[in-house]
């Protein structure tokens, strides 16, 4: 019966410790102190206007945290935060503050649709700024902070951009 209470005394001990982490999960509590991730600064700001409301969404995700920002087109409305959270470093994040920005085009559009999907992002790093116009596009490296933006903010404030849907259009439009 001893041996049977240590048994579980340490079983209990060791699995304390231990979390789970899901696949594309960025707010996971696993422990990323450990882990080696060199993160470097950088601002993305995603603009999702509706010009039939006269207003925008501006969200603004750094690699410290992620804002969402009411900017009213109308004259006498005032700018106000909608959403804000904190960031703890995840993959995700080291992988858009490496993004090499001299890379990225102005911007990338399929042809075949007029209206639709329409996205500004501008990014800033490593003292460069590059603003990227998406018009019915899937691009890699604004699909992955879309994704990430979308899995940090609740459902009123998702950005449409979905991948499927706009990889399929380009294909069908060559």
């Amino acid at each position: 019966m001893t041996r049977l209470l240590i048994i579980l005394t340490v079983l209990t001990f060791v699995s304390c410790g231990q979390t789970n982490k899901k696949s594309g999960d960025t707010n996971s509590s696993v422990d990323t102190k450990n882990v080696d991730l060199n993160i470097k600064p950088f601002e993305l700001i995603v603009y999702d206007a509706d010009y039939s409301m006269a207003y925008t969404l501006q969200y603004i995700l750094t690699d410290k945290d992620l804002k969402i920002i009411f900017k009213g087109d109308l004259q006498g409305e005032k700018d106000s935060t909608l959403f804000k959270t904190t960031l703890q470093p995840n993959e995700a994040l080291n992988k858009l503050s490496n993004i090499n920005i001299d890379s990225l085009k102005e911007s990338y559009s399929n042809p075949c649709i007029m209206d639709g999907s329409q996205v500004t992002v501008k990014l800033n790093k490593d003292h460069k700024s590059k603003t990227v116009h998406l018009s019915n596009y899937y691009q890699t490296d604004i699909g992955l902070a879309i994704e990430l933006i979308n899995s940090l903010t609740p459902k009123e404030y998702k950005i449409w951009y979905d991948k499927a849907k706009l990889l399929e259009d380009q294909e069908n439009c060559k």
